[in-house]
């Protein structure tokens, strides 16, 4: 889990690089696609996905569960 974090955190750094320096189109659509394929199969909801808004539990350093939106989808 720790690896796919890191990864994820890492590819929405590079996402909000990307957006403001307005630079690297192709790039940028990779690593947003990238980003969603990794939410899905971390479990994050859609909606979390879209709004990029991943949380995780901690302890002692270390992630002990995703937090995933409770929330049902808005139509």
């Amino acid at each position: 889990m720790e690896n796919r974090w890191s990864a994820l955190m890492s590819l929405c750094g590079k996402e909000r690089e990307y957006q403001a320096s307005g630079r690297h189109p192709k790039l940028l659509r990779l690593v947003s696609e990238q980003i969603d394929h990794l939410g899905r199969e971390i479990g994050f909801s859609e909606r979390q996905i879209k709004t990029r808004e991943f949380r995780a539990e901690k302890s002692d350093g270390r992630i002990v569960r995703i937090i995933v939106d409770s929330k049902p989808p808005v139509v």
